[in-house]
């Protein structure tokens, strides 16, 4: 996932729809909604960074290393030479 223009603006848009929900479903809160929804558009690239980087290490940690199982090859003798 990159934070490229393109999801920003998806990220923007549906942050837009949560906090039009949000306003129109909790009456009570919308003195907070209100002031708090500009500083949310701000943090919309770094909390999709962070999400980003978590769902990176998530992938990493269910490979199994592959590290020991590869050799170098190598073309030292002709025997090992192969035929492109």
């Amino acid at each position: 996932m990159k934070c490229d223009m393109k999801m920003m603006v998806k990220a923007g848009l549906a942050l837009a729809a949560v906090v039009v929900v949000a306003y129109a479903a909790l009456p009570g809160a919308r003195e907070w909604i209100s002031a708090v929804a500009p500083s949310l558009f701000f943090l919309i690239c770094p909390v999709m960074m962070l999400f980003m980087m978590k769902g990176m290490q998530s992938c990493d940690a269910k490979k199994p290393a592959q590290k020991d199982n590869v050799r170098p090859m190598s073309f030292d003798s002709p025997a090992d030479k192969r035929e492109l």
